[in-house]
């Protein structure tokens, strides 16, 4: 593939959020087996990571794909939309990345490969059909990134309570953001024939609801405290600034609807959630 190809087949992967998917594998294990994490090798460490990467690129150039005639409304610079890459060979890079992510699963065992195998089907359904049915794609797209946790109890072998809370965390907030972004896309999905929330209910409503979904996730995020199961001192500074973003962003989506809110909304939260997979990290390696 011409070095031109390869740039914009990278820019479909959405690198940063790749990244964060494969980290929270990490940060998952490191939850369940604390500073034994290091028991499991670097090999097997690498082929963990690198299976939430590939899979996670392999959704999001699916992504564009299935959604060009929205980007052309709504990013027109995408890749795809602005014809830096064809479709044939955006198919192409989404099925070398899915290989590849579940190639990398496969040597650490059946049921991590189950889950793999679940991740990439989950984003494929999303990206083919969950789109445009609405909330119960946002539901999908909450499952397939929230995954990392179950697929990291699949890879230790072992159940930890604190990661099924962490779990729960993760999928509350990438739904709610979810809800936001459709507020954001409102243009763009109405052309496209999408029945997301905010088409559906309008705007505001639909903000309520995310707000709902963000502060159930801070609702949520003392119990590993109040359990006794985390460090006090290593889980509670980095989580109070989470917290205080949910629920920032909840008042704030919910007081001004807009698509330019939703817009900066979207990308305080993503930061929310890098700095909340830090604070299950220093947990995980501190421990009690």
């Amino acid at each position: 593939m011409p070095p031109r190809k390869a740039r914009a087949c990278i820019r479909l992967v959405r690198v940063a959020n790749s990244l964060m998917v494969g980290l929270a594998v990490i940060v998952g294990l490191v939850i369940v087996l604390g500073r034994n994490v290091a028991s499991l090798g670097v090999g097997r460490l690498t082929l963990a990571y690198m299976t939430g990467f590939f899979i996670s690129g392999a959704s999001m150039v699916l992504n564009d794909i299935a959604d060009i005639e929205i980007d052309r409304v709504n990013a027109p610079d995408r890749p795809l939309a602005s014809g830096a890459i064809t479709t044939r060979e955006a198919w192409a890079c989404h099925f070398i990345l899915a290989f590849l992510g579940l190639a990398s699963s496969a040597p650490l065992g059946l049921w991590p490969l189950i889950v793999a195998l679940t991740g990439w089907l989950l984003g494929v359904a999303y990206d083919l059909w969950g789109k445009r049915s609405g909330f119960p794609g946002n539901i999908m797209v909450a499952l397939a990134t929230s995954l990392p946790f179950p697929y990291a109890l699949a890879v230790a072998g072992v159940v930890e309570r604190r990661i099924l809370v962490y779990w729960a965390m993760v999928f509350l907030t990438v739904l709610g953001r979810e809800i936001v972004k459709d507020i954001a896309d409102i243009e763009g999905d109405r052309e496209a024939g999408v029945r997301s929330l905010p088409i559906v209910w309008g705007a505001k409503r639909s903000a309520i609801v995310a707000a709902m979904f963000y502060l159930a996730a801070v609702a949520l995020s003392p119990l590993p405290l109040i359990w006794g199961d985390v460090n006090p001192l290593a889980y509670t500074p980095l989580v109070i600034v989470v917290d205080v973003i949910l629920v920032w962003e909840s008042i704030g989506i919910v007081l001004d609807p807009s698509r330019e809110r939703a817009l900066k909304s979207k990308k305080r939260v993503l930061l929310g959630m890098l700095i909340g997979l830090i604070a299950f990290l220093i947990a995980g390696l501190v421990g009690r």
